[in-house]
């Protein structure tokens, strides 16, 4: 068995392996510059989501104060008190469910110009326009089989000529039930 020579060169000049380390060096140099400036960006954006957590605390507690002359006056804020209730008492509408029972009952010879939920959400008054009177009828008598309207009232109406075309205006009120 034949030995092979190791060739031990330690005056050599020239290493092929001796260029790579400035390179990675460099290279290593980048990543870290780019992981700084990634956790720079990141520890910002952490703290502008922290301040604008404490500014959503803070107005979460923040109560509003009242009016000088309601905190002495018990009527005024009793009647503060009952427009506030009758407010939130026509924003509790079930819109989706009224709306449904009235396209329920629609056709294209009545025209619905206004809707007005009443106080506390149990009247509604309808104003629009039918060609007929006896669309109108017909109108108020498909509200009336609806499972949301009851009572339904023709409260006014009108009769209007406007060259070859008649209409009526109207004006019905009805108690809806629909929400219970």
């Amino acid at each position: 068995m034949a030995v092979r020579a190791i060739d031990l060169d330690f005056l050599a000049t020239t290493r092929p392996r001796a260029r790579l380390g400035p390179l990675l060096l460099v290279a290593g140099l980048i990543a870290v510059s780019g992981a700084l400036w990634r956790d720079r960006t990141l520890t910002e954006q952490a703290a502008e989501l922290q301040k604008r957590v404490g500014d959503s605390r803070r107005f979460a507690q923040r109560q509003a104060p009242l009016p000088a002359d309601l905190t002495r006056d018990p009527k005024l804020l009793a009647q503060e008190v009952t427009r506030a209730n009758t407010v939130l008492a026509n924003l509790a509408v079930p819109w989706d469910a009224l709306f449904g029972e009235l396209e329920s009952a629609s056709n294209s010879n009545v025209a619905l110009l206004a809707i007005q939920p009443g106080t506390g959400g149990r009247k509604v008054q309808l104003s629009g326009e039918a060609r007929r009177f006896e669309d109108l009828l017909a109108y108020m008598q498909r509200l009336e089989a609806t499972t949301g309207f009851a009572n339904v009232l023709l409260s006014e109406h009108e009769m209007r000529n406007a060259g070859a075309d008649r209409a009526v205006s109207f004006t019905i009120n009805a108690d809806w039930v629909g929400h219970q």
